[in-house]
C-alpha cells in the first residue's frame, strides 16, 4: 500500500511539476512578448524622437543658412551703399567742379572777346599796310572773321581758332612764290610775289611790266630790260616751269630800284 502511494505520490508531483513548468513558459512567453512590445514601442518612440531631432536639426541648419545669407547681403548692400555715396559724391565734386568751370569760362569768353575783335582789327591794319597780293582773297578772310564773331552756334573756342589759322596763313605768305592773274587798272595782269620782299606785274602781252614801291605805296613801271626778263623767269619758276635760280638777283635788283 505504501509502495502505491509512494508512486501516486510521485507521479502526482512529476505532473503538478509539469504544470507548473507549462505554467512558468507561458508567463515567460507573456513577458517575452510584453519585453519586444515595449522595446519596438521604445524603437518606434526613438525613431520618432530621432526624426524631430533631425527636422529641428535642419531647421535650424537652414536657418543658420538664411541667417549667413542675410549677413552677406547685409554686407553686400553695406559696401553698395559706400560706394554708390562714394560716387555720389565724386559726381558732386565733378558737377562742382564743371560749374566754376563754366564761370570762369564766362568770365574768360568776355574778356578773350575784346582780345579776338582786337586780333582782327590788328591783321585787317597789316593787311593795309603790306604788299596789295591777292586783295579780294583776304579782305574776305577778314570779312568771315568779323561775321564768326556775331554767329551764336560759333564756340569762343572755334571763332579764337579760326583767328589764328588767318594769322597763320599771313605768316606763309612770307615764305612763298606766287604768281596769279588780276585785274589792275581796268587791265589783266599776271603778278607774282617774292614772300613780302617784292611784288611784280607784267601784262599778258608781256609789253608792260611793274613792281610795287613800299615806300611810296604805288606801282612803279618797270623799264629794266633784265628787271622785266627776270619777272617773267620768275612767274614762270612760281607756275614750276623753271627752277629758281634768279631769285636773289630779282630781288636784289628791285631793292635797287626803290
Amino acid at each position: 500500500m505504501n509502495k502505491h502511494v509512494q508512486r501516486f505520490s510521485a507521479s502526482c508531483g512529476a505532473a503538478v511539476g509539469l504544470v507548473l513548468l507549462a505554467g512558468s513558459a507561458t508567463v515567460f512567453a507573456d513577458s517575452l512578448d510584453t519585453s519586444r512590445q515595449i522595446v519596438n514601442k521604445t524603437n518606434n518612440q526613438l525613431e520618432k524622437s530621432q526624426k524631430r531631432i533631425n527636422a529641428l536639426d535642419d531647421a535650424t541648419t537652414s536657418l543658420v543658412d538664411q541667417y549667413k545669407t542675410v549677413v552677406r547681403e547685409s554686407e553686400t548692400y553695406t559696401t553698395y551703399n559706400r560706394q554708390l555715396t562714394d560716387i555720389i559724391t565724386s559726381q558732386q565734386e565733378e558737377l562742382d567742379s564743371l560749374n566754376q568751370q563754366i564761370d570762369e569760362i564766362e568770365v574768360t569768353a568776355r574778356g578773350v572777346m575784346p582780345l579776338m575783335e582786337r586780333m582782327i582789327a590788328t591783321l585787317e591794319d597789316f593787311i593795309a599796310q603790306d604788299l596789295p597780293f591777292l586783295p579780294q582773297e583776304r579782305a574776305d578772310r577778314i570779312s568771315r572773321l568779323r561775321n564768326n564773331m556775331i554767329k551764336a552756334d560759333l564756340s569762343v573756342a572755334e571763332k579764337y581758332r579760326k583767328i589764328l589759322e588767318a594769322y597763320q596763313v599771313e605768316i606763309e605768305y612770307g615764305k612763298t612764290l606766287e604768281a596769279y592773274q588780276g585785274e589792275l587798272d581796268g587791265r589783266q595782269v599776271e603778278f607774282v610775289k617774292l614772300g613780302r620782299t617784292a611784288l611784280f606785274y607784267q601784262s599778258l602781252d608781256k609789253a608792260v611790266f611793274g613792281v610795287w614801291n613800299k615806300h611810296q605805296q604805288t606801282w612803279q613801271t618797270v623799264d629794266d630790260s633784265e628787271v622785266k626778263q627776270s619777272v617773267d623767269v620768275a612767274i614762270k619758276i612760281a607756275r614750276k616751269q623753271r627752277s629758281p635760280e634768279l631769285l636773289t638777283i630779282l630781288a636784289s635788283k628791285v631793292e635797287k630800284a626803290q
